[in-house]
């Protein structure tokens, strides 16, 4: 059964592993360990004392929020997580009036359902080559 935790305190006593497979450069636990430590809201979805997804936000806390990490382990999409864990945070982050995030094209229609409208954005990602 999956508990959602937010904020989580008991953090060093779970297992998070099994993230950011196919990504170029990949975090190891350690370095997403950190990142749900310094977010100001994170949640996450643990099955026992697995992690197998996660969601944070940023915030200025009162009129802007940015959502830079959503992620659901492999074995665990198609269950409903990813749209739990976004709906929460969205809950979370009610009383925001411009709330962002960045996404792949394909990942769009996913985002969508959660009355998102694309945007034009601009972002660095130092690991990738800029082609003029």
């Amino acid at each position: 059964m999956i508990k959602y935790l937010s904020n989580c305190k008991e953090l060093e006593n779970l297992y998070i592993n099994g993230f950011c497979k196919d990504w170029t450069k990949p975090l190891d636990e350690c370095a997403i360990k950190s990142i749900i430590k310094n977010s100001q809201y994170s949640i996450l979805a643990v099955d026992n004392k697995n992690v197998v997804g996660i969601i944070t936000a940023l915030s200025d806390l009162i009129n802007w929020a940015f959502i830079p990490y959503l992620e659901v382990k492999d074995d665990y999409q198609g269950k409903g997580i990813g749209t739990d864990l976004v709906q929460r945070m969205l809950n979370v982050l009610a009383d925001m009036n411009c709330i962002d995030l960045t996404c792949d094209i394909e990942l769009q229609p996913f985002y969508e359902k959660f009355n998102m409208l694309k945007s034009n954005g601009m972002v660095i990602r130092r690991y990738l080559s800029v082609e003029k």
